[in-house]
């Protein structure tokens, strides 16, 4: 006759046959007459027939003394002694206990796992330093040479091909799935996007994350993905972002607002996203596109009293004048690098005038590129704040 044994909570303070307390992975199931196992990772298990028989019989699954064994190793054993001797009357001497705790010890790997953990710091270190894939082509005989008594460096093999798919495909998965993780812990977050014709002349979107991180506790900048395409309308750009939510369980209404630039494809997709919003009863925070291109092309075309004043100050140092107030400045940072580059001696001469005050300051010019006109401040600051005065008395004594 079948039973119907119900799961009975005085068996978690059981032990098993190496004291191990079985409430580590014995918990009861969806039902009163069923049992799960944490380890295995089991759904509910039936125990309405045989009850502790069949948690008995899982326990000696060839599965789950693998679990076991692992739990053992990463864990610590802990003598436990009494707080005060004992003074029965029958001189029973109480002795420690010898139990399982559940502090963790490092992760023992085998040898070619601390090979590939090699191979992974390397890649992260590349990574970070912005290395190029080409600089890690024969990387590993020159760890061989460098470290010949070690067995890791032995087999050490990263080539530029190798470390561009442990990047995408091996190390990259890991960190966009903490992105999104963080991502669904959090009510809101900007989504930061750019289109852009890649050096394969395809389509590419860029899209960054800004949110509020809890563990740093401030707002940061992550890197979210890029989707690669061919025409890129603003009806497509909608559904790539749509979808890339999707797949990552993402909610469009977590989307705070749009970073974007100011293009009449950016506009109509920030208006299409706004669309999707108010069917769920939500709306987006529009306050415009991107300013910095804005003031950069209305300081371009102005007559500024500012750019007068600083076209006096190149007037000291080329002795020539700006026939204008136009927006040539950038040529004269350009000048002044290229005047001093490619002339070791009126580097040097500068350096020396410099040092004749004693005064520790910055002895290079910063390059200007056209190409990157945000940095140009830096540029204008380092030659005004810095170096205006000994350059000025080098362009005079020489």
């Amino acid at each position: 006759m079948p039973k119907n044994t119900k799961f009975n909570q005085a068996w978690l303070n059981r032990t098993d046959s190496d004291g191990v307390k079985l409430n580590i992975w014995l918990r009861e199931g969806e039902n009163k007459s069923t049992f799960q196992c944490s380890l295995c990772k089991t759904g509910n298990l039936d125990c309405s027939n045989q009850g502790w028989g069949a948690i008995y019989q899982h326990m000696k699954t060839k599965n789950h003394l693998e679990k076991i064994k692992i739990v053992k190793n990463n864990s610590i054993f802990v003598v436990e002694s009494p707080q005060t001797p004992s003074s029965s009357t029958n001189n029973v001497v109480a002795t420690p206990q010898l139990i399982l705790d559940s502090v963790k010890r490092p992760l023992t790997l085998n040898f070619q796992e601390q090979v590939t953990k090699a191979e992974a710091v390397w890649a992260l270190t590349l990574a970070q330093r912005g290395y190029s894939f080409k600089s890690c082509d024969e990387i590993g005989d020159v760890f061989r040479h460098m470290f010949p008594d070690s067995k890791i460096s032995q087999e050490f093999n990263m080539q530029s091909q190798k470390i561009s798919y442990v990047l995408s495909h091996g190390l990259g998965p890991y960190f966009h799935n903490e992105l999104v993780k963080c991502l669904k812990r959090n009510e809101k977050f900007v989504l930061c996007f750019d289109e852009q014709t890649n050096n394969q002349n395809r389509k590419q979107l860029d899209l960054l994350i800004k949110y509020w991180c809890y563990d740093k506790g401030l707002v940061v900048t992550r890197y979210y993905k890029s989707i690669l395409l061919g025409h890129a309308t603003a009806s497509i750009l909608k559904k790539a972002i749509i979808d890339s939510f999707k797949a990552d369980g993402l909610e469009l209404k977590q989307l705070l607002m749009l970073g974007r630039d100011s293009p009449n494809v950016n506009l109509s997709l920030e208006n299409m996203i706004q669309n999707e919003m108010k069917k769920i009863d939500c709306s987006l925070l529009i306050i415009g596109g991107c300013p910095v291109h804005v003031v950069h092309n209305g300081f371009k075309a102005g007559n500024d009293t500012y750019f007068i004043l600083l076209g006096i100050y190149f007037l000291l140092l080329f002795l020539i004048g700006l026939s204008s107030s136009g927006w040539n400045i950038h040529n004269k940072c350009t000048d002044i690098y290229s005047w001093l580059k490619q002339s070791p001696a009126r580097k040097q001469d500068l350096i020396d005038v410099i040092d004749d005050f004693n005064c520790l300051v910055e002895k290079t010019i910063l390059y200007f590129t056209s190409t990157r006109w945000v940095l140009l401040g830096k540029v204008i600051a380092r030659v005004l704040s810095e170096l205006i005065n000994y350059t000025v008395i080098y362009f005079f004594t020489k």
